[in-house]
C-alpha cells in the first residue's frame, strides 16, 4: 500500500513540474522599445559572462522559466573568464543546464582559439552542446570567414562528438555565412517582437529577442532568448562523449588497474532450509532499515547543508547590510562636511559682501565730502576772484578820476599860460592897462592855487 501512495505521489510532483513548466514567467525588461515593462514575456533561457559579475544562482535558478544557461569561456587565443569556472559549477550545483560558448576573433588562428576553448569547457561539465558566437569578420573576407567558421566546427565535433550550435544575427547569416552552415544547430539574435527570418531555407532553434532583462540573483541586464516552434531543450542537449581515435589518450592519462580475478562461490550441497530463507529475509530487512537510516542522515546532512548555507546567505545579507550601512554613515558625514564648508564659504562670502558695501559706502561719502570741499574751494576762488575783479575795477575808477583831475588841472594851467601871454603882449598899450593887467594876473594865480589846494585835500 505505502509503494502505491508513494508512486501516486510522485507521480503527482512531476505533472505539477511539467505544468509549471510551461507557464509564462514575467520578467523585466528595461528600456528596450520593442517590449514595455509591464509586458509578460515567455522565454526559456539566458546567458552570462563577466559582464554580469557574481550571480546568486540559487535565486536565478528558482526562476522555473529558464531551462537553460549559456556561459562565456573564452574569446580569442587568450583571454578566459575569470568567473567561469564558479558560473558553471553553481548552476549545475542548483540544477540548470549549462553549456559553454566561445567568441570568435578574426586576429587570431582557429587552431590556437579551439585549444583555448577546450582547456576551460570540458567535456564531462556540459549539459548543452558547445557554442559558437560569430558575431564579426574585420580583416577577412566572406570566403575566409566560412572556411574558418567551418573548421573551428570541425574540430569542435572531433571533440565533443556533436555539431556545434552557431550563434549570430540575422544579417550577418544572411550575408556571410549563407548556404553552407544551414544544417547547423543556430541560435539568432534579433532585439524585435518579429521573429528572424532566414534565407536558404535554415532554421534557427533559439531566438535571442532582447539584451535588457532583469532575472532574479543578476544584478546587471541578460539576454533572454527562446526556443523555436517544435523545438525544446533536447535539441540542444549534450549527449554523446566526445569520439576517440584508436590510440587517442587523453592528457595525463592514467591507465585502469586489471580486474581481479574473483574466487570460485562454494557449491552449495543441499537446497536452502527455512533457517537459511529467514536469514535472508532478515538481512533483506536490515539492508532496507539500514538504508532508511541512510536516507535519514543523507536528509540530515542535506538539512544542515542548507541550514549553513541560509546562515552563510544570513551573515553575508547582515556584512552586506553592515557594510552599506557604513557608506551610508560615510555619504552622511561627508554630507554633513560639504554642508559646513559650504556654509563657512556662504558666511565668508557674506562677510566679504558686507565689508565691500561698507568699503562702497565710505568711498560713496569720501567721493561726497571731496566734491563738497571742491565745491567750497571753487566758491571761495569765485568770491576772491569776483573781490579783486571788483578791487581792480575801484582802483581803476579811481585813476580814472585821478587822471581826468589832473587832465582839468593841466588844461586850466595851460589856459592860464596862454591868458598871461596875451596880457603881456598887451601890456604895451598902456600903463592903465598894465596895472588892470596886473590886478587880473594875481587874481587868476590866486585861483589856480587855490584849486590846488582842494585837490589835495580831496585826495587826503
Amino acid at each position: 500500500m505505502r509503494v502505491y501512495v508513494i508512486l501516486f505521489f510522485t507521480l503527482l510532483l512531476s505533472l505539477t513540474s511539467h505544468a509549471g513548466d510551461n507557464d509564462e514567467h514575467e520578467v523585466k525588461v528595461v528600456g528596450d522599445k520593442n517590449y514595455s515593462n509591464n509586458a509578460t514575456l515567455v522565454y526559456d533561457g539566458i546567458d552570462v559572462s563577466n559582464y554580469q559579475k557574481d550571480i546568486n544562482w540559487r535565486a536565478t535558478a528558482a526562476d522555473p522559466s529558464i531551462k537553460y544557461v549559456y556561459v562565456k569561456a573564452t574569446e580569442g587565443a587568450t583571454h578566459k573568464q575569470h568567473r567561469y569556472r564558479a558560473n558553471i559549477e553553481n548552476a549545475r550545483k542548483h540544477g540548470v543546464k549549462v553549456g559553454s560558448y566561445h567568441f570568435l576573433k578574426t586576429t587570431s588562428s582557429i587552431q590556437k582559439q579551439f585549444e583555448n576553448f577546450i582547456s576551460m569547457a570540458k567535456p564531462e561539465e556540459q549539459d548543452l552542446i558547445p557554442l559558437l558566437d560569430v558575431e564579426t569578420h574585420a580583416g577577412w573576407s566572406a570566403k575566409q570567414l566560412q572556411d574558418s567558421v567551418m573548421l573551428f566546427c570541425q574540430l569542435l565535433e572531433d571533440y565533443y562528438g556533436c555539431k556545434p550550435m552557431i550563434y549570430t544575427n540575422v544579417s550577418y547569416f544572411n550575408t556571410l555565412l549563407g548556404y553552407n552552415f544551414k544544417h547547423f544547430p543556430l541560435f539568432i539574435a534579433r532585439y524585435s517582437k518579429s521573429e528572424p527570418q532566414l534565407n536558404f531555407g535554415a532554421k534557427w532553434i533559439l531566438w535571442q529577442f532582447s539584451d535588457k532583462g532583469i532575472i532574479s540573483g543578476i544584478d546587471e541586464k541578460v539576454d533572454l532568448s527562446r526556443f523555436n516552434r517544435g523545438c525544446s531543450l533536447k535539441d540542444i542537449t549534450y549527449h554523446s562523449p566526445r569520439s576517440k581515435k584508436k590510440n587517442d589518450k587523453p592528457r595525463n592519462h592514467v591507465p585502469r588497474p586489471k580486474p581481479r580475478k574473483e574466487e570460485p562461490k562454494p557449491e552449495v550441497p543441499y537446497p536452502p532450509t527455512t533457517r537459511d530463507n529467514y536469514n535472508s529475509n532478515k538481512e533483506k530487512t536490515e539492508a532496507q532499515k539500514r538504508g532508511e537510516e541512510n536516507a535519514k542522515k543523507r536528509q540530515k546532512m542535506e538539512e544542515k547543508r542548507r541550514k549553513e548555507e541560509e546562515k552563510a546567505q544570513e551573515k553575508a545579507r547582515k556584512e552586506e547590510e553592515k557594510r552599506r550601512k557604513e557608506i551610508e554613515k560615510r555619504e552622511k558625514e561627508l554630507e554633513k562636511k560639504r554642508q559646513e564648508i559650504e556654509k563657512k564659504q556662504r558666511e565668508q562670502e557674506e562677510k566679504l559682501r558686507k565689508e565691500e558695501e561698507k568699503r562702497r559706502k565710505e568711498e560713496e561719502k569720501r567721493r561726497k565730502e571731496e566734491e563738497k570741499r571742491k565745491a567750497r574751494d571753487n566758491a571761495t576762488a569765485r568770491m576772491k576772484a569776483d573781490k579783486e575783479r571788483s578791487a581792480l575795477a575801484s582802483s581803476q575808477q579811481q585813476n580814472d578820476l585821478e587822471q581826468k583831475r589832473r587832465d582839468d588841472l593841466e588844461r586850466a594851467k595851460q589856459e592860464r599860460i596862454a591868458s598871461e601871454k596875451s596880457k603881456e603882449m598887451s601890456s604895451t598899450s598902456g600903463k592903465k592897462s598894465s596895472s588892470k593887467s596886473s590886478t587880473k594876473k594875481n587874481y587868476n594865480q590866486s585861483s589856480a592855487d587855490n584849486d590846488e589846494i582842494r585837490y589835495n585835500r580831496n585826495r587826503k
